[in-house]
């Protein structure tokens, strides 16, 4: 499965029919308008009130249906990811200019990657795992917060995270 599969696969269904109902929408109303009805008495030439109604209902359909489909990835992803869906959804939807979508996708927390003993999903920054307690990186004695490699003393807490080399034992 590609990555752009994997992704498409999380805009949920609702979100899809939504877009593909707003996009006929947009398009019949417009077809009504620009085709028929009240533009044919005004006397515009056949290819002046298709030119409207290109402009008017095929690229509006389109923009409004991405628009759906982003939003529904929002919600999608940020289930992934252990987020708020409804407050980042809302986000996105009612900050405009798609401002509201761009924050979503700058501020969203990494996705979770599987312990290596209970494969449950944990957050790349956890020294053990919520589920099974597994050491999934090195943490102080004192305060237990994560540790990297190379370090020889905590850089929330200061404590010694091993002993000194070259130390002399008594």
């Amino acid at each position: 499965m590609s990555r752009f599969q994997q992704e498409w696969a999380l805009v949920p269904t609702a979100a899809r029919v939504i877009a593909a109902v707003a996009s006929l929408s947009i398009v019949m109303l417009m077809g009504l308008l620009f085709l028929g009805g009240p533009m044919v008495e005004t006397g515009l030439p056949h290819e002046a009130r298709w030119g409207f109604f290109i402009l008017t209902s095929l690229i509006p359909s389109v923009l409004m249906a991405a628009f759906i489909l982003v939003v529904g990835y929002v919600w999608g992803d940020a289930g992934r990811r252990g987020m708020n869906q409804v407050g980042w959804t809302l986000l996105a939807i009612f900050i405009p200019s798609a401002i509201g979508i761009i924050l979503y996708l700058i501020l969203r927390d990494p996705l979770p990657v599987p312990c290596p003993s209970c494969q449950a999903p944990v957050g790349k920054e956890l020294a053990c795992c919520a589920s099974c307690g597994a050491t999934l990186r090195p943490a102080c004695p004192e305060c237990r917060r994560p540790s990297q490699d190379g370090w020889t003393h905590c850089g929330y807490c200061g404590a010694a995270l091993r002993p000194a080399t070259g130390a002399a034992t008594p």
